[in-house]
C-alpha cells in the first residue's frame, strides 16, 4: 500500500504503477484511478474516521473489506502478482493492515507542511479535491459535505476537539497534517523495514528513480517505468482554484507557532 496526507500524487502513482507488469494498481480502491468503473477494492472511505478514532474499529475495516480472503480474491480477478492501493485513508488503517498481512510492504509519503497546508483546500468555490479541511464558515457543495464525514478530527474529549470550533482551515489543516504523518511513522517504528518513507519532493525531482524506489520495496519489476510515467502524465491532479491560502509568511502568529511545533514534532520522528 502507499499512505500518505494527499496532495502527494497519489492519482498519478496509481496510474503509472498499474501499467507495470504483473500490477494491478487501485487509487482508493478504483483500479488505475478510473473512478467511472466499478472500484476493484470494497471502499473504506466513509470509515477512515472511525479507524483513526479506534483500533478496534480499524480491525473491524481490515477484517471486513481487506482480509487476506478479500485480498486474495481481488488478485484472482484482477490477474495480477502484485496488488497496490494508493489511498489516504491507509494512515488510519495500516497498522492493522499491516499485522493482518505478513507479507505486505508499505510506502508512506510525506510532503512538507506549508504546501500541503496551502493546498488542502479551498477557500472560496467548489474544492473538487477537497483533501483538508476547509474554512469553518465556508457553505460546502454536496460532495465536499460527503467527503468531510470520512476525514479525521480530534476525539472527543481531547483539547484539539474542545479548540476545534475556533480553529481556522490553516490551524485544522496544520493538525491533519500532523495526525496522518505520525501514524505513517509510527507504523515505521512498528514495522521496521516493510515501511519505507520517502519525501514527496524527491518525486518532483526524480520521477523515474522516485518509481523504482518503490518498485524495489514492493518487488515489482521496474522495466516498464519510463513508458508508465509517460502514460500517466496526464493524471497529475492540479487543484482548479489553485492555493488560495497565502504563504506561512503570511498566517497569523497562533498559526505560525502551531505550525513550528507540528514540524519540530514530526521532524524529531523521521
Amino acid at each position: 500500500m502507499i499512505a500518505s496526507t494527499g496532495r502527494t500524487a497519489t492519482t498519478f502513482l496509481a496510474r503509472a504503477l498499474d501499467s507495470l507488469s504483473g500490477v494491478a494498481a487501485c487509487h482508493e480502491g478504483y483500479r488505475g484511478s478510473d473512478k467511472d468503473s466499478e472500484p476493484l477494492l470494497p471502499l473504506v472511505n466513509l470509515e477512515n474516521r472511525q479507524a483513526y478514532l479506534s483500533a478496534e474499529a480499524a480491525e473491524r475495516v481490515v477484517s471486513a473489506k481487506r482480509s487476506p480472503t478479500v485480498i486474495a480474491e481481488k488478485m484472482a480477478q484482477a490477474g495480477c502478482e502484485t496488488l497496490v492501493d494508493v489511498a489516504y485513508y491507509n494512515p488510519t488503517i495500516a497498522d492493522a493492515l499491516l499485522k493482518a498481512h505478513p507479507e505486505m510492504r508499505m510506502v508512506a509519503i510525506i510532503r512538507e507542511l506549508e504546501p500541503f497546508v496551502r493546498s488542502s483546500t479551498a477557500m472560496s468555490g467548489e474544492d473538487l479535491l477537497p483533501v483538508g479541511w476547509p474554512d469553518p464558515g465556508k457553505q460546502l457543495s454536496p460532495r465536499e459535505r460527503f467527503i468531510e464525514m470520512g476525514r479525521i478530527r480530534p476525539a472527543k474529549g481531547t483539547p484539539e476537539d474542545a479548540a476545534w470550533n475556533d480553529w481556522s482551515a490553516i490551524k485544522r489543516n496544520i493538525w491533519l497534517w500532523r495526525e496522518t504523518n505520525d501514524l505513517l511513522l509510527k507504523a515505521r517504528s512498528a514495522f521496521g523495514a516493510r515501511v519505507l518513507v520517502l519525501p514527496f519532493e524527491e518525486l518532483k525531482a526524480g520521477p523515474e528513480a522516485y518509481l523504482a524506489r518503490i518498485a524495489r520495496h514492493f518487488g515489482i519489476d521496474a522495466a516498464g517505468i519510463p513508458a508508465a510515467i509517460a502514460g500517466a502524465e496526464n493524471h497529475k491532479n492540479r487543484k482548479s482554484t489553485g492555493y488560495q491560502i497565502g504563504p506561512m509568511a503570511e498566517w497569523t502568529d497562533d498559526e505560525k507557532t502551531y505550525a513550528r511545533e507540528a514540524q519540530e514534532m514530526i521532524g524529531m520522528m523521521i
